[in-house]
């Protein structure tokens, strides 16, 4: 029941990808393997636990603040939407509280899986221009926008990277990589661009500490054919150029100026105050041009201090859970996934991240997987023994 289990939350995450239909495949999913956890002698940790009660102070808080509100169909549509994503940090977390180093190695080869197929999706769509695959003439694949794509793509990015410092096919993850970082530049998000090179060098440097020289003549030649193959895209189509030129502006006219962006951030102080119960789903609709672009204000202001406080929790805990996994195990899988997840979730703080699926499917790994299961065999001594679960606690293989 529990390989089962897996094999349908791995499945969810190629599911990932189509979006297109409501309630998606994805969601069904996600669903089902919650449902079979229950039938596969599920682990509750400690971690588990305390990831249950955040999550539950922020939906419940997102429920007092906008049930009131669900005459509007597009509310009870976010509700519904965003419960289900969230739902997903609950399945990781008990999914992968029995996955040792293989299940996440296997996780993250599916998971390049899926960035491979988004990024060849949208970029088809880009080149020839498909709109089912774009938004205003950026790379989307089947994903609701381009800067969820650009941010689901990031991990593909640090999982491909991970299985190439194992030196296992190396030109199969190589072209994976440039296929998944091409996928990024083309949805023209500059959060996820830039996330993905500032957590993406410091990542490669820290994965390849003890080789640095020839660390930087690989980083130098993906560099160089990425930089080939954007070059020969905007040689071909005009545009491209321009295009490029205007998402690489760090600030745009709707970032700047009263009501812009980032002065959003400051005027829904005021909101923020005086609403300790939040302002509800799309209330703030009413005062400001767009929504607050920012998960963490977005927490604050439209779900109420409960929900801002447990999403506070939430980040802090996440690094503290993190640098513990790792500081026990010494295993890179651990900062593999802390980066895949650092770098979605600080893409989510310039946007309306909280119907992200991957930023939810990556904070419930964190929280879920088990420092005991992932521990390298030079140190067996330090592993707490139990008389009816020797197997479970005997150590991993490494990496």
């Amino acid at each position: 029941m529990r390989r089962l289990t897996n094999w349908v939350y791995l499945l969810a995450v190629l599911a990932i990808n189509f979006t297109l239909t409501r309630p998606s495949p994805v969601d069904i999913l996600f669903v089902t393997a919650i449902a079979l956890t229950f039938c596969a002698a599920q682990v509750l940790t400690r971690n588990i636990l305390i990831l249950t009660v955040l999550l539950m102070a922020w939906t419940g808080s997102l429920y007092i603040s906008s049930l009131s509100l669900t005459d509007n169909p597009e509310v009870t549509y976010y509700i519904v939407k965003i419960t289900f994503a969230v739902s997903i940090a609950f399945c990781s977390a008990l999914v992968a509280a029995h996955w040792d180093s293989a299940d996440l190695r296997r996780f993250l080869q599916v998971y390049i899986l899926a960035t491979c197929i988004a990024s060849c999706l949208g970029t088809v769509g880009f080149l020839f221009g498909i709109d089912d695959l774009t938004w205003d003439g950026r790379a989307k694949a089947f994903l609701d926008d381009p800067n969820m794509y650009g941010a689901f793509l990031i991990p593909g990015v640090f999982a491909a990277m991970y299985m190439l410092s194992l030196r296992e096919r190396p030109v199969l993850y190589m072209s994976a990589l440039f296929v998944v970082s091409f996928g990024i530049v083309l949805s023209f998000s500059r959060a996820a661009i830039v996330a993905c090179v500032l957590w993406g060098a410091l990542y490669y440097l820290v994965l390849n500490r003890n080789s640095l020289t020839r660390a930087v003549f690989y980083a130098a030649v993906i560099t160089a054919l990425i930089a080939v193959a954007v070059g020969i895209a905007a040689v071909n189509d005009p545009d491209l150029g321009d295009k490029i030129a205007d998402r690489t502006t760090i600030a745009k006219d709707y970032d700047l100026g009263h009501g812009g962006r980032y002065s959003r951030y400051a005027l829904s102080v005021p909101f923020i105050l005086a609403n300790p119960l939040g302002l509800g789903l799309l209330e703030i609709d009413r005062y400001f041009d767009e929504p607050i672009h920012n998960i963490w204000i977005s927490s604050f202001l439209n779900y109420g201090w409960l929900a801002g406080f447990a999403f506070t929790c939430l980040i802090l805990f996440t690094v503290a859970i993190s640098w513990f996994n790792y500081r026990e195990t010494r295993n890179p899988l651990c900062l593999t996934l802390f980066f895949c997840w650092a770098s979605v979730t600080s893409c989510a703080f310039l946007h309306e991240a909280e119907r992200w699926r991957h930023l939810w499917l990556f904070t419930g790994l964190v929280w879920g997987i088990s420092h005991v299961r992932l521990r390298w065999p030079a140190a067996p001594e330090r592993i707490p023994r139990s008389r009816g679960h020797r197997g479970d606690l005997a150590p991993a293989q490494p990496a």
